[in-house]
């Protein structure tokens, strides 16, 4: 049993517990050598309990939520790790046995303190590259085989298999950007000693019963803070969908449909309506679609201010997924663009509470994971760019949306054009803008896409690319209207040529390629927006004169906006 912390103690050591995961992914960035780590911040870490609950996790990746509890159960069902040693460490990446999808390499590193396991650090990173039929995703692919390299439940001795032995080997060998890779991978490695250093500074300092004591107060906290969330809100059952543009082959889209069942301090949520599996890349599979159903209730139960770790997740009584579904499909499907299923997952829910707590939700936004890739072999051999385009957020009930962010299921931070040029010469990025008019209008208004344009310099690049909100418009809420959909495109020999949302490209030197990413949805009528904060964006730039005139009936040459625009000058 163990011991009573005393508040004092408590609050020390469980905001101690969260800097040590942050600090983790802190060092994790910062020894990466991808861009899609070290600046996009396409990663997450963690500190887990020596049973694999979930402590304390960074704040970088929603979509990464649990991710590690349940790749944790999958090792646990294949090794015994009571019996796990101080130089051993488990990786995967196999989103058939808790991983997400393949890009996403899973590390654990056990934690000893006095010659006794206490916990493990976690470390996650999107790999710039795994090998597979394309130097990014591979939108043509038909099963999981064909979207790189399937690295299984592995536990491993550092010191013989890395370092040039034979997973090292194994791993290098699959890759287009080796030492990228295996750079990324030793970055792991050093945020998880991180975690380990600090974790055991901590145990020195307050005594390992006093610090594992307040590591479970602080998921019962959690517990307890999720518990009066629910409770607050009516018992009842509440339904929501949403859809996913098509899976890349047809111009189906798929349904994402949930029921939310709130019962005292317990929920539910059910899936069952959801799409078949389906033939390409964006089906979701099963940790990846329960991380997406957790991330959006963190949010609804506490506005993000409920610590992530085990405790959150104990009121939710089942998430039922049907099997087969493209929620929880059977192997070996391609699932690399999971994260479009999963903001579906994630909007479903949010539209379904905004029945009962609609000062909670934000309407739609881009939400989805505009993956932008291209690949190019130069004489110094492969170079593999990967990157998530921010797009508008949704509004809500007290702000307008953000401007040109990622999704909140991905959350990746915006990459620097001078960090791409230089790590990128077969390119050069010619435009980064808001895009003008993709705002949803409302009381809120939604927040804008973005206008990136790259220029071509050599032929032989690759555009490989999955993204979504291309025939589906980010809905509005109570009266706010739709943001623009997302669109792709290639101006060559001066024509511009229409690109699919989910595709493999070539291209060539003198192209240029142009990304617009879906804005967010409005909240509330948008003729109950201030007249003054009307003409405002549009002195900004930010709506059109038709969109100003249509939707919030000001007139762009009309004295009254020219008064309105004077005063906001």
């Amino acid at each position: 049993m163990m011991p009573t912390v005393d508040q004092a103690t408590f609050n020390i050591i469980s905001h101690g517990l969260h800097g040590i995961a942050q600090e983790m992914g802190e060092k994790l960035v910062r020894s990466a050598y991808s861009t899609i780590i070290r600046e996009a911040r396409d990663c997450s870490t963690s500190l887990l309990d020596r049973q694999g609950r979930i402590i304390a996790q960074a704040q970088f990746c929603p979509i990464h939520m649990n991710s590690f509890g349940k790749v944790f159960e999958a090792f646990a069902k294949r090794y015994d790790l009571s019996t796990i040693r101080p130089n051993e460490a488990l990786i995967t990446n196999d989103p058939y046995s808790g991983a997400q999808h393949l890009n996403d390499i899973i590390l654990f590193t056990p934690v000893f303190y006095r010659g006794r396991l206490v916990a493990f650090a976690a470390a996650l990173g999107h790999h710039i590259d795994i090998g597979g039929g394309a130097a990014g995703p591979n939108a043509g692919a038909s099963d999981v085989y064909s979207e790189g390299l399937r690295i299984p439940l592995c536990r491993f001795d550092v010191e013989r298999d890395l370092g040039g032995g034979l997973l090292e080997q194994f791993i290098r060998i699959n890759v287009r950007t080796p030492d990228q890779v295996m750079g990324d991978i030793h970055a792991q490695f050093a945020s998880a000693r991180t975690g380990e250093v600090r974790l055991i500074e901590m145990l020195d300092r307050f005594g390992e019963e006093t610090v594992l004591g307040a590591a479970a107060e602080l998921q019962d906290y959690s517990e307890r803070r999720a518990r009066e969330a629910i409770k607050a809100i009516p018992d009842g059952v509440y339904e929501g969908e949403d859809f996913v543009d098509d899976n890349g082959f047809t111009q189906e889209p798929l349904r994402v449909a949930v029921k939310v069942t709130v019962s005292g301090d317990m929920m539910e949520i059910d899936l069952s309506g959801s799409s078949p599996q389906t033939k390409g890349i964006i089906n979701s599979p099963l940790a990846s679609t329960i991380s997406a159903a957790y991330g959006a209730l963190a949010l609804l139960l506490g506005g993000g201010h409920i610590p992530v770790n085990d405790g959150l997740y104990r009121p939710i009584r089942n998430i039922e997924v049907p099997y087969g579904s493209f929620l929880n499909p059977s192997q070996p499907v391609a699932v690399r663009a999971r994260n479009s299923a999963c903001h579906r997952v994630y909007n479903a829910i949010m539209l379904a509470m905004s029945q009962v707590v609609p000062g909670q939700v934000l309407a739609s936004g881009h939400d989805t994971t505009n993956a932008i890739g291209m690949g190019h072999m130069g004489p110094d051999g492969y170079r593999v760019y990967m990157e998530v385009v921010g797009g508008g957020w949704g509004a809500s009930a007290d702000a307008d949306g953000a401007d040109v962010v990622d999704g909140y299921v991905g959350n990746c931070s915006n990459v620097p054009v001078e960090s791409l040029e230089a790590d990128y010469p077969f390119m050069r990025v010619e435009e980064y803008a808001l895009r003008r008019g993709s705002a949803g209008s409302g009381t809120k208004r939604g927040g804008l896409g973005a206008r990136r344009t790259y220029r071509i310099l050599e032929d032989g690049v690759s555009f490989n690319c999955y993204s979504d909100r291309f025939r589906i418009a980010p809905w509005g809420l109570l009266g706010g209207e739709p943001g623009a959909m997302s669109r792709f495109s290639v101006e060559r020999d001066g024509k511009v040529v229409a690109l699919a949302s989910k595709g493999n490209t070539p291209l060539r030197r003198g192209d240029l390629l142009i990304i617009e990413t879906a804005g967010g949805g409005g909240y509330g009528p948008p003729q109950d927006r201030a007249r003054e904060t009307v003409a405002r964006d549009l002195h900004e730039g930010l709506i059109t004169a038709e969109q100003a005139a249509r939707a919030y009936q000001l007139e762009a040459g009309s004295q009254r906006a020219s008064e309105l625009t004077q005063a906001e000058s």
